[in-house]
């Protein structure tokens, strides 16, 4: 009877062990290239100008595209995942500003291929939450400027755009796994086609 208790013993905690290792939460990264193509609204490559690329803990790092007005990068997004998955992460992020365009900040999170819906909008690059958030917007205009209300109550609203003038973007992305790195990371090709769709003049209510 000892014996058997002990059996027992030893596989119910080899089965927590297991379900902690199977549930518990830890970081994965991917590898991808990214391919950013920027066009005019007749569908014109733009001429050759800077590129920010940017995010609130590496800040801006500044890039020159390629005499087609092309910018190719080598990046990487870690994400948390566990023994069961996800395997990649939910969205691609692409963090860019135009500065030769605007003094704005724009990130456009990116699931699929097709279609990008609505991208955020940001007056600087380092403010957390909603503090310099211009809104959300897509190529026709603005999809959203207020956050939905809490449980208590609390909205928060958007901040005009620096500048006073927002250049928007229809945005189509190609995401494609291509295999794995040789340090056994999962890789992916994602191109982003950016071409301009008006400009949007915001003023105080």
């Amino acid at each position: 009877m000892i014996t058997l208790l002990y059996i027992l013993g030893g596989i119910a905690v080899a089965g927590v062990g297991t379900l902690l290792l199977i549930f518990s939460l830890g970081q994965r990264s991917v590898s991808y290239q990214l391919t950013l193509r920027l066009l005019d609204a007749a569908g014109r490559p733009l001429s050759p100008q800077p590129i920010v690329v940017w995010d609130r803990s590496a800040g801006p790092r500044p890039h020159q595209p390629d005499a087609a007005g092309n910018l190719v990068l080598e990046l990487s997004e870690s994400f948390g995942s566990s023994a069961l998955g996800p395997l990649r992460p939910g969205v691609f992020p692409v963090r860019l500003a135009f500065p030769a365009l605007s003094p704005l900040y724009y990130s456009f999170e990116v699931q699929r291929s097709g279609p990008v819906p609505a991208y955020q909008i940001f007056n600087d690059y380092y403010t957390y939450g909603a503090g310099q958030w211009v809104g959300d917007s897509d190529a026709r205009g603005f999809t959203r400027r207020h956050t939905p209300s809490t449980a208590n109550g609390t909205v928060a609203r958007a901040v005009l755009p620096r500048g006073g003038q927002v250049p928007r973007w229809q945005a189509t992305a190609t995401l494609r796994r291509t295999g794995n790195t040789p340090d056994g990371r999962r890789r992916y090709t994602l191109a982003l086609t950016l071409q301009q769709s008006g400009t949007e003049l915001v003023r105080a209510a």
